[in-house]
């Protein structure tokens, strides 16, 4: 397991691009990991039958450069905000997150499209566009305020970034961004709390159309857009929690001893000096975080397809797989299995649970923590 901090580079462009490896690697390694209860991936496709794995790959390649673009638009912090007839606060009032978060809507708006247009209209990374589109653009914020604040001249102007064909190619010595995941979280919930609250008030005053606003309606369920006004907290408190814990695995004896204690770990990840093997190791760590995400997340994606019940069963069954090792254990990894074989039998989907594995494998990433 590679053990570093920050992300290294020597432009601004380099920073960019470094960042959108980190981004196209994330969602990868989400839609890679095998085999997930009713997702799509490598082996099969879930409960879905309008997408396959190969579907997932092209909405990847599609929507990346716009993520970028949001990361992009934070490292702006901002600057090219214009007010539009959507917005629901006054101008004056407005912070420069929040004025970075009504920018980006735009931005997110293309990668919708592009997403739609690479997938025959399939909606395969519409939340995911969302939650990282906000979490990179805060990223973007916190990277330019810190490199126009240490660097001024020799970073270049950042706030002269306009695209991606006329970056500023500005070379630097070599420098260090330090991404901390929780300033990230609580830049994204000061960017979106107070617009998005305006959103919910609006949607009480007409009838519901959309999946989300039914589902709020019916069961006062805020969706990620609630995660969002709280900082995702399931992120913080499940998500990169539970990946820092699987992650150390290989090196913590007494987490292992843990699963021993309660399953059989499983061979198949050693090597003959009883260490973690690599090639399998991340797969397995991407799951287990998954699955402990699952046991935690009221997933609106769930609720859509089935029942409040049927989602609080799969949060139940989530957890137990987790207590018994979840990817690590042969008993686990067969339980994921059979739960696999349930979830299509229900026709249900935690699509949310995939969206924020997603989201906590790009801030590790950024964080430096990691395989790729």
């Amino acid at each position: 397991m590679q053990d570093r901090r920050g992300v290294e580079f020597h432009s601004i462009e380099e920073l960019v691009e470094t960042v959108g490896w980190n981004v196209r690697n994330a969602l990868l390694g989400e839609v890679y990991a095998t085999p997930k209860p009713g997702l799509v991936d490598r082996r099969d496709t879930g409960s879905h039958k309008d997408m396959s794995y190969e579907t997932f790959l092209a909405s990847t390649e599609a929507i990346t450069p716009y993520l970028v673009d949001m990361f992009e638009a934070g490292l702006r912090s901002g600057a090219e905000y214009e007010k539009t007839a959507q917005d629901n606060l006054s101008s004056d009032s407005l912070t420069d997150e929040e004025r970075l978060f009504l920018g980006i809507r735009n931005i997110g708006i293309g990668a919708e499209k592009a997403m739609y247009a690479a997938t025959d209209n399939v909606n395969t990374h519409k939340g995911m566009i969302f939650t990282m589109g906000i979490l990179l653009a805060a990223a973007g914020m916190i990277a330019g305020n810190r490199l126009k604040k240490q660097h001024d001249d020799r970073a270049g102007n950042l706030s002269d970034i306009r695209s991606n064909s006329e970056k500023s190619v500005a070379k630097l010595e070599t420098q260090y961004v330090f991404f901390d995941i929780n300033e990230i979280l609580e830049t994204g919930r000061r960017m979106s709390a107070r617009i998005l609250e305006k959103d919910f008030i609006e949607m009480e005053k007409r009838e519901p159309k959309s999946h989300g606003e039914k589902l709020y309606h019916n069961y006062g369920e805020k969706g990620i857009r609630g995660q969002a006004m709280e900082g995702f907290p399931v992120i913080k408190e499940m998500g990169v929690v539970s990946m820092r814990k699987y992650l150390s695995i290989a090196e913590d004896e007494a987490l292992r001893s843990e699963i021993c204690r309660r399953a059989t770990l499983r061979k198949d990840l050693l090597d003959a000096e009883g260490n973690m093997r690599d090639e399998h190791f991340e797969n397995a760590v991407n799951i287990s975080t998954l699955l402990a995400i699952m046991s935690e997340l009221n997933d609106t994606n769930v609720l859509t397809r089935s029942s409040y019940g049927e989602m609080e069963w799969l949060k139940a069954e989530s957890a137990k797989i987790v207590e018994i090792g979840a990817a690590f254990s042969e008993e686990g990894l067969s339980a994921i299995e059979e739960l696999n074989v349930k979830c299509i039998e229900k026709n249900i989907s935690p699509g949310g649970a995939a969206d924020i594995l997603a989201v906590t494998i790009l801030l590790l990433k950024l964080e430096g923590i990691g395989y790729v």
